[in-house]
Formats: structure tokens, C-alpha cells, sequence
């Protein structure tokens, strides 16, 4: 008798913890709640600079001031989302911790990006992408891997146009998890206005 009474007094606080939210299979995962978009502020800006997003060539490169022709696939990606990606080669150890973040970036935030992972190994579209993506390179060449890139929708003068910040080697989790929040933030705020 006493083993049954137990077992009902278990089964109950089994039952209360499960009705009164103890347990929850909520992760609390920002990137699939845009409430994080509501009260963001950028950590960036648009300017030439290290810090900032680009217009034109940023001051390290040597076609520095000079707007930028952007890829085809660079403009249909950006109709759809912010976008991202990573020029690396499978099995490159000094680029693959780069491709790594990128690639875990991008799935974190899989519903507000459009992700362009470029494994130059691939071969075909996908090594001709990696190649034409260090039109982005932000000194010019050589171009050295991985080369990063975040591109979103600025507003300058009034007028949308394409902000993009790039590196080449590795950048830090959370330094690159701030621009990839800021290019979303940026693209979501523009990207009503877009003609």
C-alpha cells in the first residue's frame, strides 16, 4: 500500500512539473525568434574603414573609393535575405576553422540569410563562384583563404544600396556573429524599400 501511495505522489509531481512549464523544449534560440531584430542596434555602420560596411572599395584596397560591380549571384541573393559566404578548399587546415564558423553561422541564422558555402574542391559553378568572389577581396590581391563575406541593404542618401564587409583568414565567433547580426538588421530595415 505504501509503494502505491508513493508512486501516485511521484506521478503527481511528475504531472505538476510538466503542466506548470518546469520542463520546456524551448532552446530560446535567437535566430528563430526576430524579436531580437525589434531592439537591436547595429554594432557597425557604413564608412571605409575596418570597422564599417562598404559602399565602395574600403581604403586597404587598391581600388579604393571606386563602387563596386556586384556578382549576379550576389544581387539575386540579396532579393532574397542578407548574404553570406565563405571561399575555403575541403581538408585546408589553416581555412577550414574559417568555413566552420561560416557554415554554423549560417545555420544558426538560416531563416534571415542566404548562404553561399564555396568549397573551391567542389569544382564546376561552385569553384567559379569561389574564384569570382575576390572581386570582394577588402586589400586586393593576393587573395588569400577562407575569404568571408556579409553583404546586406544600406540606406545611403535616401537611396538602397548593397553594404558588404569581407576578410580574408579567420575572425573571431562572436566578432563575425555581430556583423552577420548587423547585415540581417540592416537588410530586414531596408529591404521594404528596395525597387
Amino acid at each position: 500500500m505504501n509503494q502505491k501511495k508513493l508512486l501516485i505522489a511521484i506521478f503527481s509531481i511528475f504531472i505538476i512539473l510538466i503542466l506548470s512549464g518546469c520542463t520546456t523544449n524551448d532552446t530560446n534560440n535567437d535566430s528563430n525568434n526576430e524579436d531580437w531584430l525589434v531592439n537591436y542596434s547595429p554594432v557597425h555602420s557604413v564608412g571605409t574603414g575596418e570597422d564599417d560596411f562598404w559602399i565602395e572599395y574600403p581604403t586597404d584596397n587598391p581600388n579604393s573609393g571606386q563602387s563596386v560591380t556586384h556578382l549576379s549571384w550576389v544581387n539575386d541573393s540579396l532579393e532574397k535575405e542578407c548574404m553570406l559566404f565563405v571561399v575555403h578548399i575541403t581538408g585546408c587546415v589553416s581555412c577550414q576553422p574559417q568555413a566552420d564558423r561560416m557554415i554554423n553561422l549560417a545555420e544558426i541564422y538560416n531563416e534571415h540569410v542566404v548562404f553561399h558555402d564555396l568549397d573551391a574542391a567542389l569544382g564546376g559553378s561552385v569553384e567559379k563562384k569561389s574564384y569570382e568572389a575576390y572581386l570582394y577581396d577588402p586589400d586586393g590581391p593576393p587573395g588569400i583563404i577562407a575569404l568571408t563575406g556579409v553583404f546586406t541593404l544600406i540606406e545611403q542618401n535616401g537611396s538602397i544600396v548593397y553594404g558588404w564587409h569581407s576578410w580574408e583568414q579567420d575572425v573571431d565567433f562572436e566578432e563575425m556573429e555581430e556583423w552577420v547580426k548587423d547585415g540581417i538588421y540592416y537588410w530586414y530595415e531596408n529591404s521594404g524599400r528596395i525597387k
